[in-house]
């Protein structure tokens, strides 16, 4: 079972943002409309959530990302054109993705501009590193929405995020291996001045077979610097959940003492 320390105590005032399944993640809407900027750690071939989010509210965005180039994303959009060519892949759901992700070169210059600023520069650990004190002064606004997907390294600023939590309204954070760093979530969790607003549980992760509810590997976490709610008993899962992975069904969420 889960720890009861990472069940949301009521029904928040969520919205989902980013796309369908894998990319799309919850947060709560005061969080979203208070924030002054948001600063993105992980971003790969999908600015989903970044869109949604500057459509919802227009403020700068600081993505930090250093697998990613321009290049790359112009090869990976040229590979997928030449799908069109093969017939194999011919179906209203196939040829629409071919074409969203054919343009992915130019919705990237699109989209990264003045306002929205691209960092090839790592988080936690890599070549090209940067502090996370040196990325709120590139931004220089309060508070901000934090969102985080680095693969691991998340353990590795989590005091950082501490430290600077008067400077976020809100944070959605993907939690990997948690069978193995429980302990230093709770913690986290303990000193965060935030409300834990949801949970989901990410399928792509897998399941702990060492214990009997099999529970996930892998989580998402949302946190509000505001706590109004919706009603009194948490919605888990939630209406606007999706599994990560659509192939496989979603990870059943249990906690202690329910």
């Amino acid at each position: 079972m889960l720890p009861k320390q990472l069940k949301p105590i009521h029904k928040y005032n969520l919205i989902r943002l980013g796309k369908k399944n894998d990319g799309g993640y919850l947060v709560e809407k005061e969080s979203l409309f208070n924030s002054k900027g948001l600063i993105s750690f992980g971003l790969n071939y999908d600015w989903s959530f970044e869109k949604d989010f500057f459509q919802n509210n227009e403020v700068p965005i600081h993505c930090y990302d250093p697998t990613v180039k321009y290049s790359s994303i112009k090869k990976f959009s040229r590979k997928y054109l030449l799908k069109l060519f093969n017939k194999s892949y011919w179906s209203i759901t196939g040829i629409k993705n071919i074409i969203k992700l054919s343009n992915l070169s130019k919705d990237y210059k699109k989209f990264f501009s003045k306002n929205v600023v691209h960092y090839q520069r790592a988080i936690g650990i890599g070549k090209n590193l940067i502090k996370l004190e040196d990325v709120f002064k590139n931004i220089n606004l309060s508070p901000v929405f934090l969102k985080i997907d680095i693969e691991g390294s998340e353990y590795r600023i989590l005091d950082d995020i501490i430290f600077f939590q008067k400077n976020i309204s809100g944070l959605v954070i993907e939690f990997h291996n948690v069978d193995l760093h429980m302990s230093r979530i709770l913690d986290f969790i303990r000193k965060l001045n935030l409300t834990l607003v949801h949970i989901h549980g990410q399928n792509p992760g897998g399941k702990d077979y060492l214990d009997q509810n099999q529970d996930p590997i892998q989580i998402e976490i949302t946190f509000s610097r505001f706590n109004s709610f919706l009603d009194l008993q948490p919605q888990i899962p939630h209406e606007l959940d999706q599994p990560a992975d659509p192939r496989f069904d979603e990870i059943k969420l249990f906690f202690d003492q329910d």
